[in-house]
């Protein structure tokens, strides 16, 4: 039997992948803590989430602890995911479809 070792994004390369498929892309600090994602609005496995924007669009992306925790939430709020993420606030965007589908390998459950 094989080891076979799980596909997961670091926050980096989530970010260099996003940065060459579009260079304004950037994570968008909250203004304070409150205002922030919360992983308490997602589901188990939650790590962090983060507000993101490209061409002055926002959406959320979420990291979990594995690929099966990120399309159990992506199958929970219609969203997108792709290996340990989740992103949000995506679906009806036409922009931010193409960019997650094409760009960042994301696809709904």
């Amino acid at each position: 039997m094989g080891c076979t070792k799980e596909l997961k994004y670091t926050k980096e390369q989530l970010y260099s992948k996003a940065l060459k498929a579009d260079s304004s892309t950037s994570f968008v600090l909250p203004k304070n803590l409150s205002d922030g994602v919360q992983c308490t609005e997602y589901t188990e496995g939650c790590v962090a989430g983060h507000n993101v924007q490209v061409q002055k669009l926002d959406f959320i992306a979420v990291e979990f602890m594995n690929e099966a925790q990120a399309k159990h939430a992506a199958k929970k709020v219609r969203g997108y995911y792709s290996r340990n993420w989740l992103f949000d606030d995506v679906a009806g965007e036409p922009i931010l479809e193409r960019f997650v589908t094409e760009h960042l390998e994301a696809k709904k459950p």
